[in-house]
């Protein structure tokens, strides 16, 4: 009984930092599209999460992909690759168009670059991809050997001027927080086991704090403008204050899956983020475009409300609430949920394997 108690919190606090991690890139979303919404609390809280949000998902997804590294690149496309790429391809040429036509470039040319690179719309889901290749390939490798080598792209990009190109950046940026939940789930396990300690939290805490002070001070009084030597200095930065910040992020994801109510909520949303992730981006777009428009043309009364942000962002959020809802029942509607969840392709049988079967 023990045993699966501990399995129970493992997978509650892991389920919390994916819903947290899945409201905090919605969050950015409304705030960082409505005029005045960084400047707001709902921004301010954003800005928070800026640190924790995206290294938590990816941390998360190398903790549970510790089978990959016992699998060839066969085994890996069938149990894996094959149902990341999918939605994929399914959601990007959509999100890919929205962006495009935004920036006035959307031509054929320009939506399959984007598909085949990584459009910045759906970028985790192509990403993961790329990792869990990586971690097939790098799987005879020592851990500490594996990690590094996953820090060698985004150092050569920060050479090269390659993380200039926001793709490239995030792609690159994530890959050692990945192995890291890849390789060392033991460390990240105890961390979790120990988030009541005092002395663990208020580690963390400090930690995470020193290291924001650095960051977001020289990210103030240093960095102006943006070159290739800017962003590769800030990439260095960020890629620090990943490290420095998921300890706490795992921390508070813990708290919350030991909070009735919230934990309800929050790991609700982390056992279903895919949904919400490739529906609420084009959602919000849609609402800022065509609803409020819309809702301000009937009803001039409201034109005033709705240009106040704080009214945008509360409209922005129930759009993504909407938004993956609505996705949330095409993953459980016959034929719709395989763009989401695509059923398991066919394996041929090795003729050892029926031999095997038939001498059985």
């Amino acid at each position: 009984m023990p045993a699966v108690t501990v399995s129970r919190q493992r997978v509650d606090w892991a389920d919390s930092a994916k819903g947290l991690s899945i409201i905090g890139v919605c969050l950015m979303h409304v705030v960082t599209g409505v005029d005045g919404g960084t400047l707001t609390a709902w921004g301010h809280f954003s800005t928070l999460l800026d640190p924790l949000r995206m290294p938590l998902f990816f941390l998360v997804s190398g903790l549970f992909s510790h089978r990959v590294i016992t699998r060839d690149l066969t085994d890996l496309w069938y149990r894996r690759l094959w149902f990341l790429l999918v939605p994929y391809l399914i959601y990007t040429p959509v999100q890919a168009a929205i962006r495009l036509d935004f920036m006035e470039e959307l031509t054929a040319s320009n939506l399959i670059k984007a598909i085949i690179v990584g459009d910045p719309g759906l970028w985790f889901l192509y990403t993961l991809m790329l990792y869990n290749i990586a971690a097939v390939l790098l799987r005879h490798q020592p851990p500490w050997l594996a990690l590094l080598i996953s820090t060698v792209p985004l150092f050569v990009g920060c050479m090269s001027g390659a993380v200039m190109e926001q793709g490239y950046r995030q792609a690159m940026m994530y890959a050692p927080i990945f192995f890291a939940g890849l390789h060392y789930r033991q460390v990240i396990f105890t961390v979790a086991a120990k988030a009541s300690h005092v002395k663990v939290v208020v580690s963390a805490f400090v930690v995470f704090a020193l290291w924001e002070l650095i960051y977001r001070g020289l990210e103030f009084y240093y960095f102006q403008g943006w070159d290739e030597k800017i962003a590769g200095e800030t990439s260095i930065l960020a890629l620090v204050r990943t490290f420095t910040a998921v300890p706490l992020g795992i921390i508070i994801a813990v708290w919350i899956s030991h909070t009735p109510v919230l934990s309800t909520f929050v790991n609700f949303v982390g056992r279903n983020t895919l949904p919400i992730y490739v529906s609420h981006h084009a959602a919000l777009t849609f609402t800022n475009t065509v609803i409020v428009p819309w809702m301000a043309e009937q009803t001039p009364g409201m034109a005033e409300a709705l240009a106040s942000p704080h009214v945008s962002i509360l409209l922005g959020l129930a759009t993504c609430v909407v938004s993956g809802a609505v996705f949330y029942f095409v993953g459980k509607t016959p034929i719709l949920k395989w763009t989401l969840f695509p059923p398991a392709l066919p394996r041929r049988r090795t003729h050892s394997a029926s031999m095997v079967k038939i001498q059985g």
